[in-house]
């Protein structure tokens, strides 16, 4: 990112040690410059549930300044400053990536991995990330590559069921 677009990254009317999402100062996505977005939307981003304490959140990479919290499909900037903590944050409000970051979706999955066995699910999952980060796979590589199985196995899923309804 070049230094225009950082300067204004970190003069964004941020709160300042929030210890929960209620009432930060917000931005309006729409009003944020195309550069600002593309910049905005490489940041990783992070499930985090509405009600915890923001500033029990203490794992966060001192070498990524920035993160996108999503919660309850609200999407927040945060700027770490360097520490492992969310220092700063602002909501994005009406924010928009062509993701839907509803928080419907993510209880739906969780609901079905239940019944399949969550705990299975997430070993392998867990095991999937630990071999990919071991071989050097960035964290957008490795989100590229499962998407790729996933649409795969997923079309594979809907070509057999339209096959056994057509019996």
């Amino acid at each position: 990112m070049n230094n225009a677009v950082y300067r204004r990254l970190v003069s964004m009317n941020y709160s300042r040690k929030s210890n929960d999402f209620y009432g930060v100062n917000e931005v309006n996505w729409d009003e944020l410059d195309g550069e600002m977005k593309g910049v905005i939307l490489a940041f990783p981003d992070r499930h985090v549930d509405w009600d915890v304490d923001l500033m029990s959140i203490e794992d966060l990479d001192r070498e990524q300044q920035f993160y996108l919290f999503v919660s309850q499909g609200k999407v927040f900037l945060v700027d770490t400053q360097g520490y492992n903590y969310p220092r700063y944050i602002i909501e994005l409000k009406d924010f928009n990536d062509g993701v839907d970051y509803g928080d419907d979706i993510i209880d739906r999955g969780t609901g079905i991995t239940r019944i399949a066995d969550q705990e299975i699910f997430e070993q392998v999952i867990s095991n999937l990330c630990t071999d990919l980060s071991e071989d050097g796979f960035s964290k957008k590589d490795a989100l590229v590559f499962l998407q790729v199985l996933l649409d795969h196995k997923f079309d594979c899923v809907v070509d057999n069921r339209k096959t056994l309804f057509q019996q």
